[in-house]
This record gives structure tokens, sequence and C-alpha cells, in this order.
């Protein structure tokens, strides 16, 4: 194929018989003597190319050049199974500084530890994470948030990374938003984690790929793009001597630092043309400013000095303004691009500020060092060009990933041994706490068995003097706790019917002002205070079984955090308890439901759907509408066509484990203690801690023989009756501590 220009570039195939589709555009002039030429191939030839660059007849440029298949195009899916051999043919560099100081961070990757933190901390809602593994090169991802648009970019250059080129097997998280996110330090604990971002900071450890801008502009050269790496650097503008001797800007308000510059072009027009061309951060300052119209970027260079200053991160253009012949004017910042490391201020640009205070100073000594200035100007355009060369970038990203997955498999080597280690620990660990658990739940698995009053008389004497055979008294256990091994938990359950005071005086009496005779008379009465009224205080929670019960309990109550209303009326409350218990009902059903052992008994097809389609309408219907748009009677009929557990008798079943026999059924309601020996609180203490002996109750109870604390061995009828009158009212007073119900 021929250009029509004083160029002439020839490709054809080493072989006649392979006919191949090749666009070749005009060569680019970058007006200092050098001209880039491009090509793009549409199919794969076997036995190579050769290319003969002409100018009129003759050849230039070491011409011609000799390429030995097979030559791929961009979509062939064929990549180099040697990673060296293709780094090789791409004249990778052997280093890149920027990749080895992110990695400096990562000596080893924690593949499991990343796996559990990234999703935690970076995963949610409004997050931009992208969770990609490559395996037998092929190409997984699984976005993590909402704002993960811009994996586009990063799928693409993936996908034509893995046609080139055979990718080592790994897992990585990409960033996707533009700032970067790991702040952790190093000789934090934990440690900061690999994420691979477009940008970098000062204070953050993320691993830096070349921006979603550069990115794109590299996979789309030549495929539609005009304003791209290759393209700018063939649209310079005028020579140097004949651009204007100006700093010039255009962009938007991403920053505040852009709107001084704005008001400093204002103020300076001979040095300075600087304007925004979109508001959107600071639109109240548009009437102020101005809005200037937008300019292409090929005409950005007409101007001698562009002033390069930062958006929300660093600002994508750079890149753009060193390929052009420009002297960039480079705002000092805490963010960083890939190639930022290879540039040197006074070399390849000139720095400014961060505040911009000297801007108007390096534009005058730009004005009177013109040829300092076009010297740094050119330095920091064949840089540039090297560092941006689209080769380079695809060895970029490769030299990422590869680094990567050395420090994971590092990772892995190093800690193969230690996780063969902490599989035994693990394993002896779990071991240990079910031993543990069983050991606890031995303790207290009795069922409907021993007497309540032995049971407190060694975990609470003082309330255990209250309980007797009338109260219909029985002692529930539970193990509970926010550590383990767990702590045993007892509370205290009648089902004798009893009097609650909260009913009957439903006044707030620790409110009630104190009693006084006052001889002024006051028209106006106080109104009584109601607030307070009806409202129960439980104070019967679940409490700890401590061996130190000779103190105050009062402090360590662990009652239900949740509120319990409780009304003044029986009905209601009856009503409140049927409403509770048909909620227990219906969420059990929908747990189930969910975790899929809800199921049906028919093995019929036809009634199996209808079963689950009754159920799952009863259950969106409970979602949708609340508890009130479901019967009681509705969800009975659901599950009595399953056979899972029955909700009754699983509920029974609940109440009785762990839980004492009830003092109803033990006729004796005074303590005794036999006569070989007396025991005060302390004494059972000591005695209970000294000995090895399992003190656990026995699974049968067997009524004990006591004797009197009385020296008489006989007491006259009136004397019994009497203490047990005292009895009696000691405990109704107490009742209301009591919980009428099971929970």
């Amino acid at each position: 194929m021929q250009c029509q220009t004083l160029f002439k570039v020839v490709i054809k195939s080493l072989s006649p018989k392979e006919l191949v589709r090749i666009h070749v555009p005009k060569p680019l002039d970058r007006n200092d003597g050098t001209f880039l030429m491009r090509y793009r191939m549409y199919e794969t030839v076997s036995e190579g190319l050769k290319i003969e660059v002409l100018y009129g007849d003759e050849h230039v440029a070491q011409s011609p050049y000799i390429l030995k298949g097979p030559v791929y195009h961009e979509y062939c899916e064929c990549p180099e199974e040697d990673p060296q051999t293709w780094q090789k043919t791409l004249s990778c560099p052997a280093k890149e500084p920027q990749i080895a100081k992110d990695f400096a961070s990562f000596p080893s990757i924690n593949l499991q530890q990343m796996l559990n933190e990234v999703p935690e901390r970076f995963g949610d809602e409004r997050g931009a994470i992208v969770h990609y593994t490559v395996l037998s090169n092929l190409i997984y991802r699984r976005s993590l948030g909402k704002y993960t648009d811009f994996k586009m970019f990063s799928d693409e250059i993936l996908l034509s990374l893995a046609r080139k080129v055979l990718l080592p097997d790994l897992e990585f998280y990409v960033n996707l938003g533009d700032w970067p996110l790991e702040h952790r330090k190093v000789n934090e604990t934990p440690g900061p984690l690999p994420i691979i971002s477009w940008c970098g900071s000062l204070d953050s450890r993320d691993v830096i790929l070349p921006t979603y801008d550069i990115t794109h502009s590299t996979l789309e050269a030549m495929r539609g793009v005009t304003n791209d790496l290759l393209s700018i650097q063939g649209n310079t503008g005028p020579s140097w001597i004949n651009k204007t001797e100006k700093a010039f800007f255009r962009g938007r308000d991403s920053r505040e630092e852009r709107l001084q510059l704005v008001q400093l072009s204002k103020d300076n027009p001979q040095l300075l043309d600087a304007g925004i061309t979109g508001y959107f951060f600071f639109q109240e300052k548009e009437k102020e400013l101005g809005k200037a119209k937008l300019i292409g970027f090929f005409d950005f260079f007409k101007y001698k000095y562009q002033v390069n200053v930062d958006g929300t991160v660093a600002a994508y253009r750079y890149p753009y303004l060193m390929l052009g012949d420009s002297l960039v004017l480079k705002q000092d910042s805490p963010y960083y691009e890939h190639f930022y490391m290879a540039l040197k201020p006074w070399k390849h640009y000139v720095p400014i500020k961060r505040n911009l205070s000297d801007l108007l100073e390096k534009v005058e000594w730009a004005k009177e060092n013109d040829e300092e200035a076009k010297k740094i100007a050119k330095e920091g355009q064949l840089t540039a060009r090297d560092l941006l060369q689209p080769h380079r970038l695809y060895c970029y990203y490769y030299r990422v990933l590869q680094d990567f997955c050395m420090a994971w498999k590092q990772e892995s080597e190093f800690t193969k041994r230690d996780r063969a280690a902490r599989v035994i620990q693990k394993a002896w660990k779990s071991f240990l706490n079910v031993a543990v658990f069983q050991h606890f739940k031995s303790l207290i698995n009795i069922r409907r068995q021993g007497d309540p009053r032995q049971i407190l008389r060694y975990i609470n004497p003082k309330e255990a003097e209250l309980l007797d055979a009338a109260a219909g008294i029985n002692v529930r256990f539970r193990l509970g706790g926010v550590k383990f091994p767990p702590e045993i938990y007892y509370k205290i359950f009648t089902h004798r019917h009893i009097e609650d005071l909260c009913a009957n005086s439903p006044r707030d009496y620790t409110k009630l002002p104190a009693k006084h005779t006052s001889h002024i008379k006051s028209d106006n009465l106080q109104e009584e205070d109601y607030s307070g009224w009806y409202r129960r205080i439980e104070n019967n929670g679940w409490r700890p079984v401590s061996d130190k019960f000779w103190k105050s309990t009062e402090n360590v109550m662990v009652g239900d955090k949740k509120e319990s209303e409780f009304h003044f009326s029986k009905l209601k409350r009856r009503q409140d308890i049927e409403k509770k218990r048909k909620i227990k009902k219906i969420e059990w059903m929908r747990q189930m439901y969910y975790t899929g052992t809800l199921e049906a008994k028919s093995t019929n097809h036809e009634t199996l759907g209808l079963i689950h389609t009754a159920t799952k309408g009863l259950i969106k219907a409970f979602e949708d509408g609340g508890i009130d748009s479901v019967m009681e009677w509705e969800v009975d009929e659901v599950l009595n066509w399953t056979n899972t557990l029955n909700f009754d008798e699983y509920i029974a079943n609940w109440k009785e484990i762990a839980t004492s026999n009830s003092s109803a059924n033990f006729k004796s309601f005074r303590f005794e203690q036999a006569q070989e020996k007396k025991y005060d609180y302390k004494d059972i203490l000591e005695e209970e801690m000294g000995t090895q002996e399992d003190t656990s109750f026995d699974s049968i109870y067997e009524g004990p023989t006591f004797t009197r604390l009385r020296k008489k061995a006989t007491e006259n009828k009136q004397a019994q009756r009497t203490r047990f009158s005292r009895l009696l009212h000691r405990l109704l007073r107490t009742c209301s501590s009591l919980s009428l119900h099971d929970p």
C-alpha cells in the first residue's frame, strides 16, 4: 500500500501466496526532522512482512525492514508461551523504578488476607473495585460496588495482553476510582493490601498502572480516536519561534487552584491565558470568572508554555502535554502516575508551587531564558516519547502482573510449612474448644430435674431462702457471653398466678414529691406528672453464675437488651403474647424457607408446587404487609404440610433444656443442714473450690434427709404456720421481679 506524499510506505507479505489487509495512514511529521510511521493489520501472516520506507524511489531510514513470521493482527488469540521471548521481542526495559518502589511495600502477598479484607474494606455499595482472576490465560472478574463502569478499560487491556503473551495464574483487585485507596503503613498491623490503581499519592501504598486514559489511547490508536499518544506527536502546532509567548490552560473546575489560575489570568493577561470550560464543583464562581469556550487539544500547542494543574488527582492531560513541544509548567503535587519517576524538574519540566504563588515568576523566567526553556521542553518531549510508546505500556502491565505473581508465590512458598503448622494448630484449638463447650454443656445438662431450691442455694443463697413449693419455681440455665469460653447464666421462672404490683399501682413512686405542709395556698393547681406510669421494670434478667455469691449481683444483671412493653390491661397483655408467638412462628418458618430446610411431605410434583407457591406467597405477604397480613392458622397449615420440626414441640423442648424441676414437686420449703456438719456461705465456697469432684447435678433427684436448724426436735403447728406466712409474704413482695412467662 502507498501513501500520497513524498514518502512512500510499502508493506507486503513475504509470501506471494498470502494476501493481507493492512491500513497505513500518512506518516506523522514531528516537526523536528523525524516522522512516525504507523500501520494496522487485519489478518495474520505466517511467513512475515517486508516494510519499505521510500523517499521518492529511494530507501530511507535503513529500509527495508523484514519482520519474520508469524506476524499477528490485534485480535488474534495467539499468545506467546515464553514470556521472556515476548519481552525481548518488545525490547521491554529490564527495570521499572515505579514498579520496584510499589512492590517494596509487598515483599510477599498473603492471598487469603487480601481476599478476606478487600471486599470488607473497599467493596461497599459506593465502591469501585473489580476482582480479577487469571486462570489458564482466561480472565474472570467480579465487580464490588456500584461505580465500576470504567472496568471496560481494564477489561480491554487485560484481554489484549492475554492475546499477546501467556499470563501467570493469579488474583488481584483493581481500583477503578480516581483516588488511591490503601493508606496503611508498611509497619502497621495489619499491613497494607496490594490494591492496583491508576493513580498514586505520597501517603498511599497502591500499586500503580498506567491511567485508563493512557490505556484507552493506546488501545484506540488508529481505531476511531484521533487524540491519542501517537497523533499528538504529529500535531504539535507551529514551530517554537512562532508560538505565542503566554502560559495556557483550559479545563474544568475540579480543583480550587484552577479558579485561582483563572483569576491570575484576568489580572495578568499578558502572561497567562487560562479559562474554565465547565463548572461542576464551584458553580457559584461561573458568573464571577466566566466560562471559556472549548478548544481543540492540538491548538494548545500554539502557546509556548502549558500549565499543568491537578484535577481531583493528578491531571490526566500531563502525558499529552509532555508529548507536545511546549514547555510544561507543572504544579507540585502529592499525586503521581506510573511514569513520573523518570521525569526530573528543570530537566523535563519547570516546577511551580502548589498554591501557584510563583507561576507568574516562572513564566517571566521562561520568556527571559528562551533557549533554556526550549531545551527543557525538547528534553521532556523526547523522554515522554520513549516512556509512552504503546509497547512500553504493554511491558509495564505485564511486569506488574508478573511481580504481583512472584510476591504471591514467595508468600506461598515461604509459608507452606507455616500453613501446615496452622492446620495442626487450628485442629487442636478446635478440639479444645469443642471439649470445653461439651464440659460447660454437661454442667447444665438437666431436663426438668433437680430441686431448684438446692440448685439456687449454691449460686444465690439469699434468693434461695424465698423459694418454696407454693411458688412453683424452676431455674433455667443458658450458655452466653461475648467471649469464649462461655459463661453460665441463670434465670428464675414461675408459672403460678402472682399479684403484679405494677398492674395494680401504676404510679412511678420514685418521682413522688416529699410530703410537706404549706400554709400558702395557691389558685394554680399543679398538674400531676403521669410520665413513667404503667412502665414495668423487669428485675429478673439473666444473671451469671458466680462463686462470689456473697457480693451484690445487682450490677452484673444481664437482662434482655430489647425493650418489652407491658400494658396495664390483662387482655391486651394476652394479645401481645399471642402476637409475639405468631411472629416467632413466622420468623422460624421464614428462616427455614430461605435456608432450604423447609421441605414438603408430599412427593407429588403438583402438590409440591402448590406447597411451594403457598409458602412463598405467605412469606411475601408477611414481608410486604407485616404481621397483620398473615393469619396464624395459615402458618400452621403450611407447617403441617412440611416434614420439618413441629414449632410447638420445638419450643416446648427448648424450654425443658437445662431447666430444673419445679419446686411444686417437693414438699419441704425450709433449708435444713445435715447433722454431720454445718455450713455457712463461705464454707460452701471454700469446699466447692477445693474439691476435684464433679459437682454437676445428678440426672436423677434423690430427696436428701435434713435435720432441723433449731435444737428442739419438734415444733408446734402454730410456729410452722407463722413461718410459712412470713416466707409467703416475702415471696409475694418479690414476685414482681419474676417473669410471668417464658421469653
